[in-house]
């Protein structure tokens, strides 16, 4: 099902069409796409969190110091940060599906390049350059399954999404305990090349979305998209369903900031932040953390794939918690949480000690706050500017990932206290949970056509509205 022609197929209106897609039951064709679009988000995931299972034997294959090897698992997360910063304003003018394709193909290739790396500089680039694929896909999966999945399915299955990328970390903690030591970190890599699959099956079965054909003018094929998805075409009522309109400007870093979006935004960019410091310095240092307070090599890769799984448990719950309680609540009451139970991991003896308290740590932190904050991001912004929210707010969670290794790196090499490296994520949490109660809009409940509505509402600024560019009320931009 990929519509490339405009054709006649059906001739409901654009708002027709954002209402069946939005009311529709999750149909056979709606799983066939999300579970392509998991399959290469959870690649994604599990190509990030190599850097953890590769890294004990980096450093001795190359002879690193720790603060060369904190740059190693840092500049992974600067080549993201640049991917994840510009392919939602890319995807936002072009559109989500060949930007996609385009991500996995970037990053399954230097994965494999990586795996021949010849010296630390080569290694080095290579895991730069994939960095900017892999923080790609990130800014544009999400706003992908925002825009085409039914609107009460919106939050579960986003959160699921991130629930399939976190599973990436335990994944590669398991396979590298399976294949490392018989086969080298180089295997890894080899591994990592995979999603050159999921990309070329893409390409014939993932179609566009139906948001950004309709805002682009394609309203032929997205018709072709929705009677795909939900079947024979259906009259709603007029008055239900949402307007759209194609007058925005696509892409636009000005608007995140404008004086409708600017608290939200903000508190999204230190969330994000918070969150990925919390989230990459864990996946990175945690099993040489570990393996230097006594624990072997293999046994501290299934202890981090044990803590991390339970971050995927908090995730999967996260959806159907939103739901109920709303987005505020579960984020700021889940990074709360993680904080104080990072302090008590730091200070706790003995294998159930570490495994139970680090898995409550990253259930709260990771699981349930983390997978809320990227459904949140994907809601907030509209759609002409959708990938480009989520892009930097996915960057901005890269420039933590960038940062604390290098920090946790240079703390080790100083022979610094153990128990500094668990205050440092237990100060991130607090400070990403009281952003969150502090500057959250709530989404509960709502489409992504009024959320859009009641934030510019609020703002009061009355620019680029749809009313005061001549269109209808309630319009999806």
């Amino acid at each position: 099902m990929d519509p490339t022609v405009d054709t006649t197929a059906s001739a409901i209106a654009p708002n027709q069409l954002l209402g069946r897609l939005d009311r529709s039951a999750f149909t056979s064709q709606h799983l066939a796409i999300y579970l392509l679009l998991l399959a290469g988000h959870f690649l994604d995931g599990f190509v990030i969190n190599v850097t953890g299972v590769v890294l004990p034997g980096v450093i001795k294959g190359f002879h690193l110091t720790s603060g060369q090897a904190g740059i190693f698992s840092s500049v992974l997360f600067g080549g993201m940060l640049v991917g994840a910063a510009t392919a939602g304003v890319i995807s936002d003018r072009l559109g989500r599906k060949y930007p996609l394709i385009v991500c996995l193909l970037v990053f399954s290739a230097f994965s494999l390049l990586a795996a021949f790396a010849w010296n630390y500089p080569a290694l080095l680039a290579f895991r730069a350059c994939q960095g900017i694929g892999l923080g790609a896909e990130i800014a544009i999966v999400l706003p992908y399954i925002t825009e085409f999945v039914p609107s009460g399915k919106r939050a579960p299955m986003m959160t699921t999404a991130t629930a399939a990328w976190l599973l990436g970390l335990p994944v590669a903690a398991l396979v590298g305990a399976a294949i490392v030591p018989s086969l080298s970190w180089r295997s890894m890599f080899v591994v990592g090349a995979i999603p050159i699959v999921v990309a070329l099956t893409m390409i014939w079965r993932l179609p566009e979305s139906v948001r950004y054909l309709l805002r682009s003018g394609h309203n032929a094929r997205a018709a072709v998209v929705v009677d795909a998805l939900t079947g024979p075409a259906t009259v709603l009522d007029p008055t239900a369903v949402p307007s759209v309109a194609t007058a925005a400007t696509p892409g636009s870093v000005r608007k995140l900031l404008s004086r409708d979006y600017l608290r939200y935004t903000l508190a999204i960019w230190l969330m994000e932040l918070c969150a990925g410091a919390f989230l990459y310095g864990l996946a990175t240092w945690l099993p040489s953390v570990l393996e230097k307070r006594g624990t072997s090599l293999l046994s501290s890769f299934a202890y981090t794939g044990i803590i991390t799984a339970v971050g995927v448990v908090g995730s999967l719950l996260a959806g159907q918690l939103v739901n109920r309680t709303g987005r505020r609540w579960v984020l700021g009451g889940g990074f709360l949480l993680s904080g104080l139970f990072c302090l008590w991991w730091g200070a706790a003896g003995g294998t159930a000690g570490v495994l139970v308290l680090g898995s409550l740590a990253t259930f709260f932190g990771s699981g349930l706050a983390g997978s809320t904050l990227y459904a949140y991001v994907g809601e907030l912004y509209p759609t002409y500017n959708r990938a480009t929210g989520l892009g930097w707010a996915a960057a901005w969670q890269k420039a933590g990932g960038l940062i604390i290794p290098t920090v946790i790196g240079f703390v080790l090499a100083a022979h610094a206290s153990g128990y500094l490296f668990f205050v440092l994520f237990a100060v991130v949490s607090v400070i990403a949970g009281i952003a969150a109660l502090a500057a959250t809009f709530e989404t509960k409940g709502k489409t992504v056509e009024q959320i859009a509505a009641e934030v510019t509402a609020r703002g009061g600024s009355g620019v680029d509205t749809p009313i005061a560019a001549g269109l209808v009320p309630t319009t999806e931009r």
